[in-house]
């Protein structure tokens, strides 16, 4: 068996916080399971987003292209 590790969000970031705050603007209600889940999930994005912000010059990089599908005929 492997084990999973992610990358830790950064040192202040609340992601319930953010989820309480942020689910009410936009119309959602949510079940205290709901918040718990979307705020690890956020806490992953977040750590994989600091992770991005490390790398030097990230954004002269050149995108990959888009796909873009023919309609058919």
């Amino acid at each position: 068996m492997s084990v999973r590790t992610f990358l830790a969000a950064p040192e202040g970031f609340e992601a319930e916080a953010l989820v309480r705050a942020t689910a009410p603007a936009i119309g959602l209600r949510l079940g205290e399971d709901d918040v718990a889940e979307i705020a690890m999930n956020l806490e992953r994005s977040a750590g994989f987003a600091a992770l991005l912000a490390d790398i030097p010059q990230i954004d002269l990089e050149e995108p990959a292209p888009v796909f873009r599908a023919e309609p058919a005929p």
